[in-house]
């Protein structure tokens, strides 16, 4: 007999010498609760994040340039970054937006 049905049939007899019926309705409410949360973290173990439904597999012998020109990467200079970065009418100060990356 495995572990599993041992315990399983030392609860039962347990409870089978048990007759206040508030006390088996708070069992039975708690061992709901308690297979809940060990199905929920089953499913959530066997699940992937929402966020991989979107990643796809590298391919194989495919190189930089070829993945570069298929996604139509165009690079941007240090100076066109500048410019566009200037551009930008920032609400906050410096200070605000690195406390914001920091909390």
């Amino acid at each position: 007999m495995d572990i599993a049905k041992q315990i399983r049939l030392e609860i039962v007899d347990i409870l089978s010498k048990v007759d206040n019926v508030n006390l088996l309705k708070s069992v039975r409410q708690q061992l709901e609760l308690l297979a809940q949360n060990v199905s929920s973290q089953q499913a959530s173990q066997n699940s992937e994040p929402a966020f991989m439904n979107g990643v796809q597999p590298i391919r194989q012998n495919v190189s930089l340039e070829q993945m570069m020109k298929e996604q139509h990467y165009q690079p941007v200079t240090y100076e066109q970054f500048r410019q566009i970065a200037d551009e930008i009418a920032w609400q906050e100060s410096l200070d605000e937006l690195l406390e914001a990356v920091n909390t």
